[in-house]
């Protein structure tokens, strides 16, 4: 039996606790939503967490990616889920003890959002580079997101059934589970991907300098340059989605959490065949072709989806475009982990997110206000848009021929010692 990346211990058990924390992390992406819609019934509100959740990348990404060059992974990583494990239970504490507020959850949205910068580039493109072989990335992120979206099928059906049981915001005790099993292997796990810190001193000037150095790197290389401008376009319409499913069947159809939650994961059945057949995909051409091609079909389905008046056409429309969507995440992590030298991940991928993240941010508000404007079919029909923009825009630059078999910079500065 093949194992593949698998077959490192650490690897194994790292993807394996991503997988029981996606079903915590499931649980609180279906009821807090819910929670603002229920207390608000406005898409504008509940684009708002959305956005809060994501302004910390655009304020911090780039100053973290640069401490976290010089951390000690393995102790961020940890303090990372403490944080998030208190921040989460603060939220049906609050409700206990009768001080919750929309405003409170806002904030308390931030903040996780301000943890998961570093916890998200840290793991993303220094963990997983270094846990496998460079030429088992595009297996090791499919393996990677295969366990998490296999996990994230029964998320939504736990959370309708716990929102069901014991109440929307109590909901969230078993998404403060989610952290516990990352925690466990963090504190097992040696530091054998803590490599090439920077070793010198933490001033204004250093960090100036160092986070220059991550914008400076992704713009002068072609492919994370034009990757850049994909993901930015395309995810301006595609970010959001979620929020607008949502919406569509909490508000437009009146389902209850159980139903959205069934529906959710029955959704994310497909989304695994993405992760299981995108390295074979990617097999015998360019990558790049297949990047677009993914986001291409994404945009497709979404437009389509524009079409539909049942709320289960719409869920079946959503299904396809996350596993469209899914096999596109996995093939843009190859770039960002293998055209960045180890020594400046942390600061080059920080300021690449930092970036992307302004139009994921803005995303759900966008149309949120399309919904108010005119209807969510328009919505769903500027969502397909995006992604087919963003493909119309970089089809004809370096990206569309990013090749696997080029040498990444870390192997020909090898090639060249030698």
């Amino acid at each position: 039996m093949r194992l593949g990346p698998l077959r490192h211990r650490w690897f194994a058990a790292f993807t394996g606790s991503i997988g029981l924390g996606g079903l915590g992390d499931e649980v609180a992406r279906l009821a807090l939503p819910i929670l603002i819609l229920d207390l608000t019934h406005s898409i504008a509100a509940a684009a708002t967490l959305r956005l809060v959740q994501a302004l910390p990348y655009v304020f911090f990404g780039g100053i973290a990616g640069v401490l976290i060059d010089r951390a000690d992974k393995r102790r961020l990583l940890i303090g990372c889920d403490l944080l998030s494990v208190a921040l989460t239970l603060a939220i049906p504490v609050s409700v206990a003890v009768g001080v919750f507020s929309l405003n409170l959850l806002y904030v308390i949205g931030f903040l996780l959002g301000t943890v998961e910068v570093a916890w998200g580039v840290t793991t993303d493109f220094s963990v997983v580079p270094a846990l496998v072989e460079p030429d088992e990335l595009t297996s090791a992120n499919a393996a990677y997101f295969g366990v998490d979206r296999s996990a994230r099928i029964l998320g939504p059906t736990i959370g309708g059934l716990a929102i069901a049981a014991f109440g929307t915001a109590n909901a969230m005790y078993i998404a403060a589970l989610a952290f516990v099993p990352t925690i466990v292997v963090f504190f097992l796990m040696p530091p054998i991907y803590d490599v090439d810190r920077p070793t010198t001193a933490i001033t204004p000037a250093n960090i100036a300098r160092e986070l220059g150095e991550g914008f400076s790197f992704v713009w002068h290389s072609k492919v994370l340059r034009w990757l850049l401008v994909l993901m930015f376009i395309a995810n301006l319409g595609q970010q959001g989605v979620q929020t607008l499913v949502l919406y569509v069947l909490r508000e437009e159809n009146q389902l209850s959490g159980v139903t959205i939650g069934l529906a959710l994961s029955l959704a994310g059945v497909v989304t695994v065949l993405a992760s299981f057949i995108a390295p074979r995909l990617a097999q015998g051409r360019p990558l790049g072709h297949t990047l677009l091609g993914s986001t291409a079909l994404a945009g497709l389905v979404m437009a389509a989806t524009a079409l539909a008046h049942d709320w289960r056409l719409i869920v079946a429309g959503y299904a396809a475009r996350e596993t469209a969507w899914m096999g596109f995440i996995i093939y843009a992590f190859v770039p960002r982990q293998r055209e960045v030298p180890a020594r400046i991940r942390g600061r080059a991928n920080g300021a690449f997110r930092t970036i992307v993240i302004i139009a994921n941010s803005v995303s759900a508000p966008f149309l949120s206000a399309i919904v108010v404007w005119t209807n969510s079919a328009t919505a769903f029909a500027v969502a397909g848009a995006s992604a087919l923009l963003a493909v119309a825009v970089t089809y004809f630059t370096p990206l569309r021929d990013y090749n696997l078999n080029e040498p990444t910079p870390d192997e020909r500065v090898d090639q060249a010692a030698k």
